[in-house]
């Protein structure tokens, strides 16, 4: 009987185990113009075993070429915030602090696995925005529980 309640127990975890998704939740959704030209989203991901950001932007150009820079910060307490390192599909192995994006579309990116910190924000600024020169954008910090 002891032995059966143990695989029992055993398969109860391993269940939760198989039964861990995936979260995603939305940081940033707004249009940048003039003002404001930046916007920052910030995320408690301390229970992610793994973390990707899904960057879609959008832009509206009428008389200058706009762009977007992606960039990522972390922290160990929430408050005092480092430049953060992330990969993507373009740089492969490559470590990188930043992307700029000028053409609509989505872009991918995500942590490496030995960089274990709670809290993650990225920060989207635009170059050349106005009044008229949008960039819409939408960020989305993806994990696994």
């Amino acid at each position: 009987m002891r032995k059966v309640l143990i695989g029992i127990i055993a398969g109860l975890l391993m269940c939760g185990q198989a039964l861990a998704g995936i979260d995603s939740v939305q940081i940033i959704n707004t249009t940048l113009d003039d003002d404001p030209t930046s916007i920052t989203g910030t995320r408690n991901i301390a229970d992610y075993g793994k973390v990707g950001f899904y960057v879609v932007y959008d832009e509206t150009q009428v008389g200058n070429s706009i762009s977007v820079a992606v960039t990522l910060h972390v922290s160990h307490d929430g408050t005092n915030w480092i430049t953060g390192y992330f990969y993507d599909f373009a740089g492969g192995t490559t470590l990188q602090t930043s992307e700029t994006l000028s053409s609509d579309g989505s872009y991918v990116f995500w942590l490496p696995a030995a960089l274990q910190v709670p809290y993650a924000r990225v920060t989207i600024t635009a170059t050349n925005s106005d009044a008229d020169d949008l960039a819409d954008v939408d960020c989305f910090v993806t994990g696994q529980r």
